[in-house]
């Protein structure tokens, strides 16, 4: 009779694991950057669409209730808070109804550094990220913003950005930045 051994040995050898774990780091390596960067333009969308969001819910607010809604930034902390101002001295006082609290992420600021302005017309660079007076923005109770034309700038840790501007019809407009041309879009 003719017995056949069979090698019973069939996992992996130590050089076959290596070189599986090098391929795998290698090909990380390659992805991570391209991560990272997606990441970034998604927190700075976010934050833009979260800001615009949250503004036309001030804007219903306002027309609803019938009072101003204020939008107060705080550029420093990278924060707002949108409330009801019913006697209109654009500070919440006791009564008056939180809109609600909200930050930036992580990466995201109120930042014109190095951009050109106002997005519709530049005429020169950005000096202040948020160009309403008292860095807030009012909405009368017919939906209109008090303090006419302004815009918002947010930039990420890359240097990418984005404007929320409003017109004299109260209309609002995202701008986005191009860096390429220095422009806006």
């Amino acid at each position: 009779m003719n017995y056949k051994v069979m090698n019973r040995n069939s996992g992996l050898g130590l050089l076959e694991v290596v070189a599986g774990i090098a391929i795998i780091l290698t090909l990380s390596a390659m992805a991570f950057p391209r991560i990272g960067r997606y990441w970034q333009l998604y927190e700075l969308d976010s934050a833009t669409q979260m800001l615009s969001s949250n503004l036309e819910v001030a804007r219903y607010s306002a027309i609803s209730r019938k009072y101003n809604a204020v939008a107060q930034f705080y550029a420093g902390a990278s924060s707002y808070e949108i409330f009801e101002d019913k006697n209109g001295n654009g500070a919440r006082d006791s009564g008056e109804r939180s809109l609600g609290s909200y930050s930036l992420p992580r990466r995201v600021l109120f930042s014109g550094a190095s951009l050109l302005g106002p997005p519709a017309n530049p005429s020169g660079t950005v000096a202040d990220p948020i160009t309403f007076g008292s860095d807030r923005l009012t909405f009368n109770p017919a939906g209109k913003v008090n303090s006419g034309l302004g815009t918002i700038y947010l930039q990420n840790s890359a240097g990418d950005a984005a404007a929320l501007s409003f017109n004299m019809a109260s209309r609002l407009k995202i701008y986005r930045w191009n860096k390429a041309s220095h422009t806006w879009n």
